[in-house]
């Protein structure tokens, strides 16, 4: 009785280890690191695939949205967000391979000067309304476009000549009661990228 403790019992001295539970402790410990694994490799995965979706984005415009608004006569202003596709490269992308468009979100198409292009809708998941619109933001065509996954696809186009294009989830401009010769215009029009 010195303060010091006192030596273990000899049953507590022989729980040292036991042969037969050493695969058991290996087997479990293996299983757990397989398990760390595969769920850090999902993760990993996903944040690619989620990069992936959206690098599309980051390409047309730096990442930037822009905020357009649409102008249907008699009924309120509402304001969308949008990327820009100012390269024909960001253009013939466009929205292509998205899986989903949030409501109030699309793309904005724009040229160097008035056109006539058509657009399709190759390799586009989601299923959009365009309206194509004049240099003094007056809308000359809108059109309901539908997933195409094979060709030939449908082409869309007004048949005149148009300065910019946006592109909207499905009935997004009806629901917001926009019509030809009604406005979509930039909110602020010096943030807008020109067009090559």
């Amino acid at each position: 009785m010195n303060g010091s403790p006192s030596p273990a019992p000899p049953e507590v001295r022989s729980r040292g280890r036991h042969p037969g539970r050493a695969p058991l402790v290996l087997a479990s410990g293996l299983l757990v690191a397989v398990l760390v694994v595969v769920v850090v490799a999902a993760l990993v995965l996903g944040a690619r695939s989620r990069g992936a979706a959206t690098s599309g984005a980051a390409a047309t415009s730096g990442g930037r949205r822009h905020a357009y608004l649409l102008e249907p006569a008699g009924r309120p202003t509402v304001r969308v967000s949008l990327e820009a596709a100012a390269t024909e490269a960001a253009r013939e992308r466009g929205l292509s391979h998205r899986r989903e468009l949030p409501a109030g979100t699309g793309m904005v198409f724009l040229f160097p000067g008035d056109t006539l292009v058509s657009f399709w809708m190759k390799d586009t998941l989601v299923p959009l309304q365009i309206a194509f619109v004049a240099g003094d933001g007056r809308v000359v065509g809108l059109v309901e476009m539908a997933p195409c996954r094979a060709d030939p696809c449908p082409a869309y186009a007004p048949g005149r000549p148009y300065r910019y294009a946006v592109e909207l989830g499905s009935g997004a401009f009806t629901a917001a009661g926009v019509a030809e010769g009604d406005r979509v215009v930039p909110q602020d029009p010096s943030s807008v990228p020109p067009a090559s």
